[in-house]
């Protein structure tokens, strides 16, 4: 993502046209033709950068999930703006090891890194356009969860979004 490398990016999802991407205030998009042209259109603008402020994962032997809150910054027409987004991202156990099956994100309401007693649904007019936006983000000292090496391609990636 800081990269804005398309090519590495798609590496990391799976070879499957039942991939699921939803964007902060994006449409579903299904299909790797779909999610490819809306991270095509993202790394335009130049990379992201997203600092994860929580997560939250779960595994078993084929599948893993992450919950997780990052913080990303965006510039807009008013100068620098930090949108918290919630995030879940499903991975499945492939041949070549753990790819992203199901991303979906959304501009998170609370402000909260902890978890919320409630999520009531408000009409969100304030979700900055993640398509076209310049991002800009640092990464995490931790490592994932477990404190797991990113480089075994047998467990899935820490809990960062891509």
């Amino acid at each position: 993502m800081a990269d804005g490398d398309l090519d590495r990016m798609m590496a990391l999802w799976a070879d499957d046209d039942a991939a699921v991407c939803n964007h902060p205030g994006g449409p579903r998009l299904i299909g790797r033709e779909a999610i490819t042209g809306s991270f095509r259109e993202i790394f335009a603008a130049g990379g992201v950068r997203i600092v994860v402020a929580a997560v939250h994962a779960w595994r078993s032997a084929d599948v893993a999930v992450h919950s997780l809150i990052e913080r990303i910054t965006v510039e807009g027409r008013g100068g620098a703006e930090t949108v918290e987004v919630v995030t879940t991202n499903v991975f499945v156990r492939a041949g070549g090891g753990w790819r992203i099956l199901v991303h979906h994100a959304g501009v998170s309401e609370s402000g909260e890194t902890g978890d919320a007693d409630d999520d009531e649904d408000e009409d969100d007019d304030d979700t900055p356009g993640w398509i076209g936006a310049r991002l800009g983000i640092e990464r995490p000292d931790a490592d994932d969860d477990d404190g797991a090496p990113d480089a075994d391609p047998r467990r899935p990636p820490p809990g960062r979004l891509h």
